[in-house]
């Protein structure tokens, strides 16, 4: 009569407890410690609560200890768990077992499951308690537990699930604990490295528009990193369920595969590897590559060195894996085959050079957006987002037109530009939204004085204004009111409240941005006035008010408020300006230079220093032919500007002939 056997061999969940229960134990404690005893000090602490008042999850309690038991105790676990894989004789005695592989699998890595979750489960229970028992609602929410104990939850899974899927691939422990982190890091890593190189390799590849696109989320540890004080998208979570779900599986599925002489065995699956060699390659390859890049300020040669060097070294540390001997050296033949293998792509990337030289026909563009800063430009249902203050694209012909015109003139320009990619310059992008739906995205570091003439057609284009500066993009009548205060260290401020006068400020604003030539824009960057259109209770816009908004002073004139919010020649008490070379990047410097220049012109007539203050400007990207130093009155105080030969002022002009 055959013997029946139960579900669950009681013997071997024992022997499971006895001996990885102390993990479980440690976890429940440490997490009891740093959250449910922590929030017990708090309650009993007057000056603490305070602070923890201000927290929005559970997980900033004590998030470092938390992260690292997160990342680490899963991974822990399975590695402890999976160890008879990889020792011979014990390898041997638990598949001498009258049980079958699916079984013997289904009791380790469910017995683990039961002692990941069990610590988190437990101190939710205990805070839920705490919840009930206590008035804390301004501390954290039923929500908040079952939000930290959801994610949490998901996240050691995932991670545990990852760590027993890799353990049936390799049959080192040690190996098994490297290769869990790097496959969980992969997604991430690869593809940030990826498009770094994409970047080095292609002209105008644009890396910064991609890499935006949350990265973090594609690793449970990337992701965990940003738990603190973040909301997260349960859409995620899901996904990461569904993972761990399929790691399950696959893991027994190669288990009951795996041939019991592979322990001790790094890789033990022979398929893969090859594929862990020169993946290892690939990867060191890249890394090398965008190392030395870096290092060298992006010198070509030292570029090809690092690709070199990263390649060789994956592939001998692979070797030394696989072979478990550092005798590998001699083995090199497939090196050489995969290096040639890469060098031919790159060559070829290079010869043809149809993604460099492409720029999307006049006919076959929908609109397109032109900036300095791909975060704006977040993908929507219509291609673009519309969201307050966000760039919208262009559709004009004639603005198409000369964004195009722009944009071969860069290809144009390829070697100058790449020989000054480490002056200060500044990042431009080009997203064109094609007629068949798809998008062409660019991406090029340029000196932007090289491109004055191209750019400021579009730039003075009513379409550009309207669509790219803030002032346009608010709705008149939910500005709440406006603040307008001055630049400087004068404290001078007035505030607009009745809605006439708010309407009429902003639609005098709006006429004087329309008005401003594109020399102005990026001359005058520095001093002025500030402008505050305060939407809702947390809701605001600030930016300056630049000397050239005629129209908007006039205004201000007419209702006497000009002085009230304006830095004047009665605030200052002397101008001392100086002729050289000056950098903006460091105004203590630049001070310095002035204060010590024997040739330096000192303006003491209120007139003149009006004057001066109308016309001085200046931003971080130029460099100046002329420094001045604006002296306040309190004598403590001091602003440093800088004149351009457009908008210098002819008295001092005079003095430095």
């Amino acid at each position: 009569m055959p013997s029946k056997m139960s579900l669950f061999n009681k013997e071997l969940l024992l022997q499971i407890g006895r001996s990885m229960g102390w993990v479980s134990l440690i976890y429940f404690f440490t997490l009891f410690f740093i959250i449910p005893i922590k929030i017990l000090m708090i309650l009993h602490s007057k000056e603490d609560i305070k602070y923890y008042q201000t927290k929005t999850s559970l997980f900033e309690y004590e998030f470092q200890i938390q992260m690292g038991l997160m990342i680490v105790i899963p991974v822990l676990l399975a590695v402890l768990l999976f160890r008879f894989l990889h020792v011979k004789q014990a390898n041997d005695l638990i598949h001498s077992l009258p049980i079958k592989r699916d079984k013997i699998y289904h009791h380790y890595a469910l017995a683990g499951i039961f002692l990941l979750v069990a610590p988190i489960l437990l101190n939710s229970i205990i805070l839920l308690f705490l919840y009930s028992f206590y008035d804390i609602e301004t501390l954290f929410t039923v929500i908040d537990i079952f939000f930290w104990a959801g994610t949490t939850l998901t996240i050691s899974l995932l991670l545990y699930t990852a760590s027993v899927f890799i353990a049936m691939m390799t049959g080192i422990s040690a190996v098994q604990i490297v290769l869990t982190y790097i496959f969980v890091l992969f997604p991430t890593g690869f593809i940030l490295l990826l498009f770094t190189n994409l970047n080095i390799l292609l002209y105008g590849f644009p890396s910064s528009y991609f890499l935006r696109k949350q990265l973090e989320n594609l690793s449970p540890i990337t992701f965990a990193a940003e738990l603190e004080g973040r909301i997260t998208s349960w859409k995620i979570l899901i996904v990461y369920v569904i993972l761990a779900v399929v790691l399950y599986g696959l893991a027994l599925f190669f288990y009951k595969k795996r041939k019991l002489e592979t322990a001790s065995v790094a890789i033990s699956v022979a398929k893969l590897r090859s594929i862990f060699k020169y993946g290892a390659s690939f990867c060191f390859m890249l890394f090398g590559g965008a190392y030395f890049h870096m290092i060298s300020y992006e010198n070509i040669g030292w570029t090809v060195f690092g690709y070199v060097v990263g390649a060789a070294f994956g592939y001998f540390a692979a070797e030394m894996v696989l072979q478990k001997t550092w005798r590998v050296f001699t083995k090199f033949k497939g090196l050489a085959i995969f290096l040639g293998f890469i060098a031919f792509l790159v060559i070829g990337s290079q010869a043809f050079g149809f993604y460099e030289r492409k720029v999307p026909e006049q006919s076959e563009i929908k609109r397109v957006l032109v900036g300095d800063n791909p975060s704006f430009y977040f993908d929507s249902q219509d291609g673009f987002t519309d969201n307050f203050n966000n760039p919208k694209p262009l559709k004009d012909p004639q603005n198409i037109a000369a964004v195009r015109t722009l944009h071969e003139q860069i290809i144009a320009d390829k070697e100058i530009l790449k020989e000054s990619k480490n002056d200060i310059g500044t990042t431009i992008f080009f997203i064109y939204e094609l007629k068949n739906g798809k998008k062409v995205v660019r991406e090029y570091h340029v000196m932007m004085e090289l491109y004055k003439d191209l750019y400021k057609p579009i730039y003075e284009s009513e379409e550009f204004k309207r669509n790219s500066k803030e002032i346009f993009m608010v709705d008149e009548t939910k500005v709440k009111n406006i603040v307008i205060a001055a630049s400087g260290s004068v404290r001078k401020e007035v505030t607009l409240s009745d809605p006439k006068d708010v309407q009429k400020a902003i639609s005098l604003i709006k006429e004087d941005v329309l008005a401003e030539s594109f020399e102005d824009s990026v001359y005058f960057q520095f001093g002025g006035s500030t402008m505050e259109l305060q939407l809702g209770l947390e809701n605001s816009l600030i930016f300056e008010l630049k000397p050239t908004y005629v129209k908007f002073y006039e205004w201000l004139k007419e209702k006497n408020l000009f002085d009230q919010v304006k830095v004047t020649a009665k605030d200052i008490s002397k101008v001392v300006v100086a002729k050289g070379e000056f950098s903006p990047m460091d105004s203590e410097e630049v001070k310095r230079k002035v204060e010590q220049n024997g040739d330096s012109l000192t303006i003491t007539d209120k007139e003149q220093i009006e004057h001066a203050l109308e016309t001085a400007g200046g931003n971080y990207r130029d460099q100046y032919s002329y420094a001045a130093v604006f002296y306040y009155n309190n004598g403590d105080d001091d602003e440093v500007l800088y004149f351009d030969e457009a908008h210098v002022p002819d008295f001092v002009r005079s003095h430095f002939k």
